[in-house]
């Protein structure tokens, strides 16, 4: 049994797993940070609008290693937590098979139809199509390095490792950024030398994750696949499973909602906020994914008391990292569009612009305890409420709220329904947050 979950103090523990997981998940907004960051300075609106048209095919590669590895985390540690460790292997070998295969599976087929997939999914048209294309194979190309590291860093963690996961996470990270500059700017690579990095910057994590296994004294090992298992892993990571693929139905269906009511500025302000909204929700995936273990350990168990603490600390983590954020983009709104464009594209925008992404953000802290509420329910043994919530926390309140406010009260309105929908469903979400008996785990 995993004596450490179960008995070292809660707010040691908390805080042993904190820094070290915030910083793993943050490896998706690292790479479409850094990316966003090089192209709109180096290659302008018109390139960052081509990115964010091909950021809702990465989240779907993110979602499926999120499923596979948020899902058999939690599975691995409730076996783990009553002894079961070969059940626990066995669940870890038959996450890593399932993602090999669709890994496999989704490369042969973006990059086969990679075009009409930009044409009539993404919404490339005009001179996007070229630039969307030039960036989206690298992207294609880089799914089983994306799998991977979704997949691996919660199965670290879960195994006492998150010093490992956030060494891996930063390493790629970091060699994103260099690679970044010197494909855009000494190579002249444009668009492709950015999708080119992002997906060197993922290999180079998935495989300084992979060094864990040379340890003997960890439990994770391989064993015999049993797809048996796959329902159980899917229950528990069909939350996490749902919010990555819902961000990237929202990115995809706000672009055209954006480009619709407003033109290429609602593209380029919409691309400035998602990647912002991109830098909190990784941040609050890593408050969440480094209570899991303790929460998933102590529900199991019927330490109700730890996990009522652990929870208290996660929401609290989380609402002040989204206030906090909040505030400095109500009070630097310009800066924030800075960080992504040239001066000469700020000017370009209409003076209303960064009002725009400052009314967005305010969304940030409801966001923040949203996320991380909605993600412990699975820990908690509620996978399906988890599911529920992470349903209607996607597009479906968003879009038709953004879609009402902009035919009411004019399109500079849509900004709105990002605040708006978060908090209309925290007094629901919240009191869902309570730990009850454990039950056994599906075969």
């Amino acid at each position: 049994m995993n004596r450490f979950l179960l008995e070292a103090p809660v707010g040691r523990l908390f805080l042993h797993y904190l820094v070290p997981t915030v910083c793993a998940t943050l490896v998706t907004a690292i790479y479409l940070f850094a990316d966003t960051v090089m192209v709109g300075h180096r290659l302008g609106a018109e390139a960052l609008a081509a990115l964010n048209l091909v950021i809702p095919m990465e989240f779907c590669f993110f979602a499926v290693g999120s499923l596979l590895g948020n899902g058999g985390g939690i599975c691995f540690t409730r076996r783990l937590s009553v002894g079961d460790t070969a059940g626990a292997r066995r669940v870890f070998a038959t996450s890593v098979l399932a993602g090999l295969c669709f890994a496999a599976a989704a490369t042969a087929l973006t990059l086969c139809f990679l075009r009409p997939l930009a044409i009539h999914v993404l919404g490339a048209e005009g001179p996007l199509l070229e630039a969307t294309l030039a960036y989206g194979v690298f992207i294609a190309a880089g799914c089983p390095a994306f799998v991977a590291v979704t997949l691996l860093a919660p199965f670290l963690r879960h195994d006492r490792a998150p010093r490992r996961a956030m060494v891996g996470v930063l390493t790629g990270g970091l060699a994103n950024i260099l690679l970044d500059w010197v494909f855009m700017y000494p190579m002249d690579l444009g668009l492709a030398g950015a999708g080119l990095a992002t997906a060197l910057g993922a290999t180079l994590t998935a495989v300084t994750m992979l060094a864990h296994f040379r340890n003997p004294a960890r439990a994770l090992r391989w064993a015999r696949p049993d797809l048996r298992l796959l329902p159980a892993v899917a229950h528990f990571g069909g939350g996490d499973f749902l919010q990555e693929l819902s961000g990237c139905a929202t990115v995809l269906l706000f672009n055209r909602l954006a480009l619709g009511m407003l033109g290429e500025a609602g593209l380029v302000i919409y691309g400035v906020l998602a990647n912002d909204l991109l830098v909190m929700v990784a941040l609050c995936n890593g408050v969440a994914q480094a209570a899991h273990p303790l929460t998933a350990a102590n529900a199991a168990t019927g330490h109700v008391l730890r996990v009522r603490r652990v929870l208290t600390l996660a929401l609290r983590t989380a609402g002040v990292l989204g206030l906090g954020a909040a505030l400095a983009a109500a009070a630097f709104p310009e800066r924030f569009m800075r960080a992504f464009l040239s001066e000469s594209a700020v000017t370009a925008l209409p003076e209303s612009a960064p009002t725009a992404l400052a009314i967005g953000l305010l969304c940030l802290p409801f966001m923040g305890l949203g996320q991380v509420a909605t993600l412990q329910l699975p820990a908690l043994g509620r996978p399906m409420a988890g599911t529920f919530f992470a349903f209607l926390r996607s597009g479906i309140v968003l879009l038709p709220l953004g879609l009402l406010l902009g035919w009411i009260f004019g399109p500079w309105k849509i900004w709105w329904a990002f605040p708006l929908a978060e908090a209309l469903l925290l007094p629901f979400l919240l009191p869902r947050l309570r730990c009850r008996q454990p039950k056994e785990d599906r075969p």
